[in-house]
């Protein structure tokens, strides 16, 4: 374990000083300070660059958490998976991880470290995105009026888990971060298009990220959501097991 933590060390410094996490932090949290903003004043805004344009309806802070989950999911995710795309195609590149193996850290060590790490820098950046989407919600809407914000933002956050086990798998199979950055998107894909068959669609992962605006809305109930939530914990695990499966074998 102690080569674990000293790559963990490695990982969390390297981060920094490639300037991974502040990208991925700012990322976020624009995404998390503009959601309310824009809901709220792009009504304005597009009657003030075109005046015969009305509105048809008033701004509700459901507005707000449409455009945090759509952003979140859509680009902030995306720019998640390309920002680690490269997590061990550098060490490829470098021939670091021959070095490491054979001084004795383990391969497993390895792909924990470097999953742990990512998931850490996601997480608070997700969370502090969610806060600043929050604060600012309640701040130009007084009255909020939503039930089930903060397990609707839990269940989004379970899928960035998903997405992390799928990219470890990629990066170990394929050495060029184009490929695994495809790779990842492909396997989303797929687990995507389950979605539209009928019988196994209310067990699709990805209702996670499309569904959060229907529960706190009220027209989904919170019960809903167990069964795919714990599909995607069980993907998620299944894929770093598998990722860690295929370095042991891999030739580096």
């Amino acid at each position: 374990m102690s080569g674990y933590f000293a790559f963990v060390k490695k990982e969390f410094t390297e981060n920094m000083k490639n300037y991974r996490f502040l990208i991925l932090f700012a990322i976020f949290l624009v995404f998390g300070i503009m959601s309310a903003f824009l809901a709220k004043f792009t009504p304005e805004i597009l009657s003030a660059l075109a005046a015969d344009m009305e509105m048809t309806s008033e701004p509700v802070p459901l507005d707000a958490w449409k455009q945090f989950y759509k952003n979140i999911s859509g680009v902030g995710f995306s720019a998640f998976i390309i920002l680690f795309g490269n997590c061990l195609s550098s060490e490829y590149s470098k021939g670091t991880l021959v070095l490491m193996v054979t001084k004795g850290l383990s391969r497993r060590a390895v792909i924990l470290a470097k999953y742990t790490v990512a998931a850490a820098l996601m997480t608070v950046s997700y969370w502090i995105a969610y806060a600043a989407a929050y604060v600012y919600t309640a701040l130009l809407w007084k009255d909020i009026g939503l039930s089930n914000v903060t397990f609707a933002a839990f269940l989004l956050w379970i899928i960035g888990f998903l997405y992390l086990s799928i990219l470890m798998i990629g990066c170990v199979i394929f050495k060029q971060m184009f490929t695994s950055i495809l790779f990842t998107g492909g396997i989303v894909a797929l687990i995507s298009l389950f979605g539209m068959i009928e019988p196994i669609a209310k067990f699709n992962p990805f209702i996670l990220t499309s569904k959060n605006v229907d529960l706190i809305s009220g027209k989904i109930i919170p019960a809903e959501f167990i069964i795919p939530a714990f599909i995607s914990v069980v993907l998620s695990i299944l894929g770093l097991l598998i990722a860690i499966r295929l370095f042991n074998k891999k030739q580096l």
